[in-house]
């Protein structure tokens, strides 16, 4: 594929139709120069394209959206407040606009072949369309994508379509990172899809053999699972809305503490540096008093704050450790984890034994009738209060200390007296330093009103941290509660013996299983000698400075490996970032090269943090080379005079992106000498 064309319009920054002709690649010239100062457009164009072949629903497009959390496709398209404005040029749905669109014009098989994804937007509803023509044949939405998706897979668009920020989260990515995303590309994580679909359907045919009552269990349980599971999410959206308001907190404390020693610097230096002392003093150890007071009370500040509460909970659970029926349920519950095993398992066996297959029936019924007599005496228990005996006791245990606890309520209490004394000792110290100045009165009421800013600040950030500490912990218990479910859920469907059509359903799945397993193995023995043979091709292409690495190894599981010319290992955290960054350029090309995909390679800011001495390698080796169109879309910055040199041999076209008022992109063909000339 060479893009020949592209266009865009009302899409982020591009106003109206605007085009970019970009017209045929020749032997040797294969880059495309699309340049701009930024918030020209460049990432604009660059998202559209991503827009054009995965949709809205693209989340790595949507998560790098600057909001506190990921928007949905909703918030993503219409705009999700002052964080992010949607999709649609701004004026342009300002002046009553309701369509916006990107498309791309390229030949195939000696015919014109044109994709436009579209969308209408009229107030708070949308609609998507994607349509493709190819010669006379005209494909839409599903028929459509199925199309795109035959020319780049959604998996493979982050491979072609990227910014230089990219390279440098790939050189830092973690191993798993790299792996994952390795077997992303070579199409390998299809295979663990396949097995996992296969494990599902395994689950439902084990289901559909459970009884009534055990599917209703299952249900039951399955829809515990998705609360809590919904519990958790609204759990985690709210910690991560606290955790950035306590960033904008921080921030704001931050300024407003500058604002304060801006007026203190007009006192005069008579005992202010003894003033200045003191107030340092206290103003550590009140914020040690803080965080060691939030990082506490979270945990029991509503048993101490309740004392009475705490004791009619004691005695209520006496009454039921003290009842018969509470008793004998303990009595019955030791006997449920002890009887058994000691009674078929421990020594003195008869002579001759029986068979195992009689003890563990015996086993099964024992446990079973002294399961059916604890549920009995639990029916005898106070129906308004009736948990598990041993459940009760332990919840005694940890609720005792709590009835009695005045001098843990009074070291808390005192705590908070210290914390508000050392407050006040603060606000004197700094009135103090005011009073040996020369503030005039409306200085004096400004600096009142930063230290109420202030003092209101600190106290919405300890409510805040604690009630980060209180979310915490309610997150571990759910996530606890989840793990419990899960485990039910994987055991009921274990629990029944397939009948003979459903079990050889369920034998074939796990053959197929195994049998997608290995072809996973071999996949990855095939690709890894390639990938390995192209990552050590491209990487001695690109470092020539020197050869600290002789090879680069792929193990079986996609683990890179760095050796020197002795085959020793060389540690990751020997390699500079300019290495790093060489390294992940490398493996970028390879994959691309892997996937077998001919589709031109887009890059974003392509210099980014890419070290001054490596520049020349990635413009004289990497862009020439990487495909047969390569588009570039640098800053005014990256490309100077001397860097459009090294690569102007390579250029077939350029443009110069121009954006007066940051909402009108517009693109303007110029010439690669007269770029090269203006730097």
């Amino acid at each position: 594929m060479i893009i020949e064309q592209i266009q865009l319009t009302n899409l982020f920054s591009y106003y109206g139709l605007q085009q970019f002709q970009l017209g045929q690649p020749e032997p040797g010239r294969n880059i495309c120069l699309i340049m701009g100062q930024n918030g020209f457009g460049k990432t604009s164009l660059l998202n559209a394209l991503k827009l054009l072949f995965s949709g809205a629903r693209n989340e790595p497009l949507r998560r790098a959206v600057q909001c506190k959390r990921m928007p949905t496709v909703q918030q993503y398209v219409l705009g999700a407040g002052d964080d992010w404005w949607g999709i649609m040029n701004r004026r342009a749905r300002t002046s009553g606009e309701t369509r916006c669109a990107a498309a791309l014009r390229w030949t195939e098989n000696g015919q014109a072949v044109r994709a436009e994804r579209s969308w209408t937007i009229e107030g708070d509803t949308w609609q998507e369309q994607l349509e493709v023509q190819a010669g006379e044949a005209r494909f839409r939405d599903e028929v459509a994508q199925e199309f795109l998706d035959r020319r780049l897979p959604p998996d493979y668009v982050d491979f072609f379509f990227f910014d230089g920020e990219q390279i440098q989260a790939l050189a830092e990515a973690n191993r798993d990172t790299q792996q994952r995303e390795m077997e992303r590309i070579l199409g390998i994580g299809a295979i663990d899809a396949l097995r996992e679909a296969l494990k599902q359907s395994i689950h439902g045919w084990q289901r559909d053999e459970l009884k009534p009552e055990a599917k209703a269990e299952l249900q039951r349980l399955e829809g515990s699972a998705r609360a809590i599971t919904e519990e958790l999410r609204v759990l985690e959206d709210t910690r991560a809305t606290l955790k950035q308001e306590i960033e904008d907190d921080q921030d704001a404390l931050r300024r407003v503490r500058r604002r304060i020693e801006g007026v203190s610097a007009y006192v005069h230096r008579h005992n202010e540096d003894e003033l200045k002392q003191a107030r340092g003093r206290v103003q550590a150890e009140f914020a040690e008093g803080c965080e060691r007071l939030s990082a506490e009370l979270p945990r029991d500040v509503v048993l101490l704050a309740n004392p009475s509460l705490v004791r009619r909970a004691i005695d209520r659970l006496d009454q039921l450790l003290r009842s018969d029926a509470g008793a004998r349920s303990q009595v019955l519950e030791t006997l449920t984890r002890t009887l058994p095993e000691r009674l078929f398992d421990g020594p003195d066996r008869p002579d001759p034994d029986i068979r195992e297959g009689q003890r563990a029936f015996y086993q099964y019924k024992l446990v079973r009738l002294l399961e059916m007599e604890m549920s009995d005496a639990g029916a005898a228990l106070d129906p308004g209060f009736a948990p598990d005996p041993q459940d009760g006791a332990r919840a005694r245990k940890q609720l005792a200390p709590y009835a009695e606890a005045e001098g843990l309520r009074s070291l808390r209490a005192e705590a908070l007296r210290r914390l508000q004394q050392q407050a006040a000792e603060i606000r004197k110290l700094e009135t103090e330093l005011l009073n040996v100045g020369s503030l005039s009165d409306e200085e004096r009421k400004q600096f009142e009103r930063y230290v109420e800013e202030r003092d209101q600040l600190e106290r919405a950030l300890t409510d805040k941290q604690q009630h980060i500490g209180a979310l915490e912990n309610e997150l571990g218990q759910k996530q606890r509660k989840l793990e419990d479910a899960n485990k039910q859920i994987a055991d009921t469907p274990n629990l029944v013996q397939a009948g003979g059509i459903v079990e050889d359903k369920i034998q074939l799945a796990r053959r197929l299983g195994n049998l997608f397993g290995q072809l996973k193995d071999q996949r990855k023995k095939e690709q890894r000698e390639t990938l390995e043979t192209a990552i050590n091709r491209h990487f001695k292409r690109l470092m020539t400075s020197h050869h600290l690495i002789n090879k680069i190894e792929v193990d079986d599981e996609f683990g890179l490996h760095y050796l020197d010319r002795d085959g020793r290992s060389i540690a990751m955290g020997a390699l500079s970032a300019g290495m790093k960054q060489l390294m992940a350029t490398s493996l970028l090309w390879a994959l691309s090269e892997a996937s077998g995909k001919q589709v031109p390679v887009i890059i974003d800011t392509p210099l980014a943090r890419i070290d001054a001495g490596n520049q020349e390698a990635i413009l004289t080796q990497y862009y020439p080379n990487a495909g047969d169109q390569v588009i570039v879309l640098p800053t005014d910055s990256e490309l100077d005079a001397r860097k459009l040199r090294l690569v102007a041999d390579h250029v077939y076209a350029a443009f110069r992106l121009t954006n007066l008022d940051g909402e009108h992109t517009v693109p303007v063909p110029v010439e690669v000498a007269e770029l090269a000339a203006r730097g």
